[in-house]
């Protein structure tokens, strides 16, 4: 297995992510208004009754929305600025590029992630027991929306559609999906086909661990070995079938 290569993880992380955040923090505002504003309409609709919902499906929201909005970054970079040009003329390869633009969303998303752990101790989500599950669940939902992104950006003829389909990706599967509502609310007939997309497979395992919702161990192991699997089967796809160097 090759070696990542940690300078340009590093160097990546804080061009794409550190040097967003300080350049732009009104697109932070951005991918936090859509989240926020369900957070709102939620608390106000039942009466607070299903805030810690909201609050959980907002940190879903936040680390999915950075991982589609890939499409439209990776695009531009490849199209407009040639920066993917310039990678495919180095050692670097399509797994270090991915990694780097993971950590760089990682980094990128931490403000909101910060925002949402902050409420979720508030509300009396967060707990030391299921602190770190609750973080290897959100952080492996990124990897895998990201791989998704970085796939299907390779695939995207022109920048205009990339914005448009990661907005579009970005709403469906966060919005009809599970996220923001109990996933019992759906009859198992529903839920378990919808536990293939990340967002809903993420979501359920959130919402049991911490016990929103009474979940068995087994929804709860099967919801995560499901995101598992999945990011590691479509990091696999977005390296071995991305367009990597252009034709």
């Amino acid at each position: 297995m090759r070696v990542l290569r940690s300078s340009f993880l590093l160097a990546f992380t804080i061009f794409y992510g550190w040097s967003s955040i300080r350049r732009g923090f009104v697109y932070v505002l951005t991918y936090l208004s859509i989240p926020l504003a369900e957070l709102f309409l939620i608390y106000i609709i039942t009466r607070g009754d299903f805030v810690k919902f909201a609050i959980v499906g907002g940190l879903i929201s936040v680390m999915a929305n950075n991982g589609f909005s890939l499409i439209g970054d990776l695009v531009f970079l490849r199209l407009e600025s040639r920066l993917q040009d310039l990678l495919v003329a180095t050692s670097i390869g399509p797994s270090d590029y991915i990694m780097g633009l993971m950590l760089a969303n990682l980094l990128y998303s931490s403000p909101g992630v910060i925002l949402y752990i902050m409420l979720a101790v508030i509300y009396h989500v967060l707990t030391l027991t299921n602190f770190i599950p609750l973080l290897i669940d959100v952080t492996l939902l990124l990897f895998s929306t990201s791989s998704i992104g970085f796939f299907l950006a390779s695939l995207v003829p022109h920048t205009r559609y990339g914005w448009g389909l990661a907005g579009l990706l970005s709403s469906i599967l966060t919005i009809i999906p599970p996220v923001f509502y109990p996933y019992t609310f759906l009859p198992k007939s529903l839920y378990i086909p919808l536990l293939i997309l990340p967002t809903t497979a993420s979501a359920i395992f959130s919402q049991g661990i911490t016990n929103l919702v009474n979940t068995s161990v087994e929804m709860l192991v099967v919801s995560f070995l499901v995101l598992l699997l999945e990011s590691i089967l479509f990091f696999f796809l977005s390296v071995r079938f991305s367009r990597w160097r252009e034709r």
